[in-house]
């Protein structure tokens, strides 16, 4: 009896696996061929850099440096610093393309205190949000 259900369960496993494989209206027309470089996976990696020391009511200044696959993105499609104190949003503030895949927000603390910023950073159809905390003295 082992026999037959290990010969059945044997034969139920390749059926489905040539069934999962085997599509064939499934069509690759939209992949180009001829320049493999169009259908590259593309990353997303942001170095958020904050100031070492933050005082309040003088301007820190926080940078997102943006690569994909190792080089720079000069055209994020969006690039957004949110500013938060605890679980509280204060800012979110969108920034432009300044140089070598930098985008730079310049900000002002009225308050000392603990905050978080995030960068959020759309390009290539990818999301990223690193997060840095910091200490306004």
């Amino acid at each position: 009896m082992k026999f037959k259900s290990g010969i059945l369960s044997l034969v139920l496993l390749s059926g489905l696996t040539l069934a999962a494989c085997s599509n064939g209206e499934e069509n690759h027309s939209d992949m180009d061929h001829d320049n493999p470089s169009s259908d590259e996976v593309r990353s997303l990696e942001v170095d958020l850099q904050t100031p070492e020391s933050i005082q309040a009511g003088e301007p820190a200044e926080f940078t997102a440096h943006v690569t994909s696959n190792e080089e720079d993105v000069t055209d994020a499609d969006q690039v957004m610093f949110e500013v938060l104190s605890g679980d509280e949003s204060l800012d979110m503030i969108e920034t432009e393309h300044k140089e070598n895949g930098e985008y730079t927000l310049e900000y002002t603390f009225d308050e000392p205190g603990d905050y978080s910023v995030i960068a959020h950073v759309d390009a290539y159809q990818l999301h990223t949000m690193p997060e840095e905390a910091v200490t306004v003295e």
